[in-house]
């Protein structure tokens, strides 16, 4: 096992490539489409995304014959060269829309809303959902079109402008039925041949149900939803709690109860029926749903993915590991592992460039992110973004370009080897983390995880709704290939869940109940962990994972000092390391159970693990 995992690491698959979004932003020609792919392979790009993005003329109208022929041309080119395809669902974001076709076919199919007014004055376009008394005064609820858009592939249809195209309503189900037919039917016919081979998925980008630009006041709604919002335990008097600003117990009590009910429709409405439709086509879904912290929907992809973008996850300022986007990568990777799926993803660098320059981003900026990525266990990297053209205002658009036109080019090789052989890695393993840390669908705790990450002590979210799925075995928490010997809550959970939990302290594990400044010493002394370092650094970041008889350490400089430690080993010793940025492999002439690590900026390195 251990030398098949060698060879895949100074031979990495095309199976592992970076798969990035080809912005198709200008006049199309079939020759720059093949210059452009062949530049793409000859740096070990082995994939990518069709994006249709700002700029493209209008004599190439989204999904028109004009459209289909250079995708046809394109897919067909990825064929015959060994190249993966992966659509993209919308012309240009959030999807759902079909680049406003879906309204157009059908006026009723506009993204809806609810908004609050103290008098009872319907205005036309506007329905009367429901009144209530709070605090003595009556409140009126009234649903109405929100007026939301999304960014269109036209000069003239970006946010805010005249002919931005109208964003469809997500929560209802017969829209978006049509936006499947409209998209990817339409795709299918024009491709079939390819479904399963070379395209491998189809990609779709944080569905808005609001859509961009709607009018203020609004929450998301859709017709009939009131019905659905009292099955779930609303009332009409709570109505008022999800329009109020002060944050209650009755507030917090209300939002959530709203938020499940959106969660259950939006799931039903649009997730499963663009799941539904991916399997009966022989493709992967795949995308991200639009918060950082959506790990509830993530269940309906078969790749499911997050996207770091507007540098809200970056080195400075403790973004990495602070705030609600630092939790991002592990929300894909382990959705993935806990519901037995081969791969998840990031759409990044999108809008990372530098706070000084955004069109600035080096090879330096790169390599942050995706050691930021790899040691979170993401194995699938879609760069953020290789643009067609660069012509006249087109860089403008949501730099910085991370491809063809980037500064560092010439040396992609390296950056593409580093993606596939750390994708390979990943891919396939288990995960040895014995911590879990219990969260909701749209909430995952970095306060939590800080300290964890800062004192090296591995842990993975686990969902809460998959609590009664898990088996006990040994005093572990199972599922999948995981197994844990620690659960961290805030205590905030089901009757259910807490009942799952005293069974599993009966059975040998721990639980401990999270305190605000809880420090990682509190967690070392619950759980036994075959390793430690000294010093402990706050920059340090490691990964355990196992693939045979051979386990794989992943450690990381995720600030920007030199780090200077030593690993002490527990179990198993030291016997190889190698360097996937290099691509070079070190055996030791003794295994060692200890061992001083000094890792540079942005530097990583694989230990290779073996119980001597």
């Amino acid at each position: 096992m251990l030398k098949e995992e060698q060879e895949k690491f100074l031979r990495p698959s095309e199976e592992f490539s970076p798969i990035p979004f080809w912005f198709w932003n200008d006049q199309l020609s079939e020759d720059e489409l093949d210059r452009q792919m062949l530049e793409f392979k000859k740096k070990g790009v082995d994939g990518f995304v069709i994006h249709p993005r700002l700029g493209l003329p209008e004599s190439i109208g989204y999904l028109t014959e004009e459209y289909f022929h250079y995708v046809r041309h394109a897919v067909k080119r990825a064929s015959e060269w060994n190249m993966k395809v992966v659509l993209y669902d919308e012309a240009m974001y959030p999807s759902g829309s079909c680049h406003g076709k879906v309204v157009l076919e059908n006026p009723d199919f506009a993204s809806r809303g609810l908004f609050m007014r103290e008098e009872k004055e319907e205005h036309p376009g506007e329905t009367l959902v429901a009144s209530a008394a709070h605090g003595g005064n009556m409140y009126y609820y009234y649903e109405a079109f929100s007026g939301g858009t999304i960014r269109g592939i036209h000069y003239g249809e970006d946010d805010g402008e005249a002919h931005a195209p109208a964003s469809a309503d997500l929560m209802n189900p017969e829209a978006v039925a049509c936006f499947i037919r409209l998209t990817h039917d339409a795709y299918y016919q024009q491709l079939k041949e390819y479904f399963g081979t070379t395209i491998i998925g189809i990609f779709t980008d944080e569905p808005n149900i609001l859509g961009r630009c709607a009018k203020g006041g609004m929450i998301p709604w859709t017709k009939g939803f009131l019905d659905e919002y009292k099955k779930q335990g609303g009332t009409e008097e709570d109505l008022y709690w999800l329009f109020a600003e002060k944050d209650n117990t009755q507030g917090d009590a209300a939002r959530e109860t709203y938020e499940g009910a959106v969660y259950e429709r939006m799931s039903r409405a649009y997730y499963q029926q663009i799941a539904d439709w991916c399997k009966a086509h022989a493709i992967a879904m795949t995308g991200h749903p639009e918060k950082s912290t959506d790990i509830g929907y993530l269940k309906y992809f078969d790749i499911p993915c997050q996207d770091i973008v507007w540098r809200f996850v970056a080195p400075e300022a403790g973004k990495g590991v602070c705030g609600e986007h630092s939790t991002m990568g592990k929300c894909s990777s382990d959705s993935a592992r806990h519901r037995g799926k081969r791969r998840n993803g990031n759409e990044c660098f999108g809008c990372c460039g530098a706070v000084d320059d955004p069109y600035r981003f080096t090879k330096d900026d790169m390599k942050w992110y995706l050691n930021w990525l790899f040691v979170r266990g993401v194995n699938m990297i879609y760069p953020h973004a290789f643009y067609y053209s660069l012509r006249d205002k087109r860089k403008e658009e949501r730099p910085p370009e991370v491809g063809m036109h980037c500064g560092f080019w010439d040396e992609y090789r390296q950056v593409t080897d580093y993606i596939k052989r750390m994708c390979c890695l990943l891919t396939d393993s288990v995960n040895q983390a014995k911590v879990a840390i219990l969260c909701r669908r749209d909430q995952l705790s970095w306060e939590m995880a800080k300290p964890l990450f800062e004192h090296q002590i591995e842990f993975n979210y686990l969902e809460e709704e998959l609590l009664p799925a898990c088996g006990m075995e040994d005093g572990c928490l199972t599922i999948e290939k995981q197994k844990y010997s620690l659960v961290i809550t805030d205590g905030l959970i089901s009757a259910q869940s807490k009942d799952i939990l005293k069974e599993f302290e009966k059975e040998g594990g721990s639980v401990l109940f999270w305190e605000k400044d809880m420090k990682g010493k509190k967690v070392e002394a619950l759980v036994t962990l075959d390793y430690h370092f000294s010093p402990s650094s706050e920059d340090l970041r490691c990964t355990c994972i196992g693939k045979g008889d051979a386990q794989f350490m992943v450690v990381a400089n995720e600030g920007e000092r030199h780090l200077d430690v030593t690993l002490h080993l527990k179990k198993g010793a030291i016997t190889q390391i190698w360097d996937a940025w290099e691509g070079t492999m070190e055996v030791l002439q003794e295994p060692v159970r200890e061992m001083r690590l000094q890792l540079k900026r942005r530097e990583s390195r694989i230990l290779v693990i073996l119980q001597i």
